[in-house]
């Protein structure tokens, strides 16, 4: 069996790689994970997200009028948190891009009108520092929670613990937006967030 291809992926269709076999755990991003039967959610922690940008000679002190920009996430199915978190902004329309490659995304910004949420310390990192793009506050704060989906089985397994405490000493120490840490939660790592049984 060769790698799993990278592509943006639905819950379910994670899911359905766990059950198989195929993987051993994911790291997600989403607001209230969702019960899954066999499945559990091990809490990493959050972080505030940016905009990144191409202000293509505005001011970069000030933040883009939102009525010339758009916000890019990836698909809907792959990120339902993230496009609800962005709909509540109102001010500015969606585009799902299904790219995976950082220099696709990085291309579509090159258009000047779009908006993407990036964990500060994305930014960085190669290639997106050499991009020169900028970032600005969200209008409201987009906060964005990590956990490593796992089968039930394996929750409690020293190995998988072992990595969630690993994945959740890296989360708190990416930098902020002000150069410090993330905004991380409390929550001990080693309780899983069970799914129905």
């Amino acid at each position: 069996m060769g790698p799993t291809p990278l592509l943006w992926r639905s819950l379910n269709q994670w899911c359905e790689l766990l059950r198989a076999g195929e993987l051993e755990a994911v790291l997600l991003a989403s607001v209230c994970p969702a019960p899954l039967e066999g499945m559990a959610w091990l809490p990493l922690g959050s972080w505030v997200l940016l905009l990144a940008c191409r202000l293509n000679g505005l001011d970069s002190a000030a933040a883009p009028s939102p009525r010339t920009f758009r916000f890019l996430a990836p698909p809907l199915a792959a990120a339902p948190g993230l496009h609800h978190a962005l709909q509540e902004q109102q001010l500015a329309p969606i585009t799902s891009l299904d790219a995976v490659a950082a220099t696709d995304w990085m291309a579509e910004l090159q258009r000047g009108d779009g908006l993407l949420p990036v964990p500060p310390s994305l930014l960085q990192s190669s290639p997106w520092r050499q991009a020169a793009l900028t970032a600005v506050w969200p209008w409201e704060p987009l906060v964005e929670s990590l956990w490593l989906l796992v089968p039930k089985e394996f929750a409690s397994t020293e190995a998988v613990l072992a990595v969630a405490v690993r994945l959740r000493e890296r989360i708190e120490a990416a930098p902020g937006p002000a150069g410090g840490g993330s905004i991380c939660s409390t929550r001990n790592v080693g309780e899983p967030v069970p799914g129905p049984s």
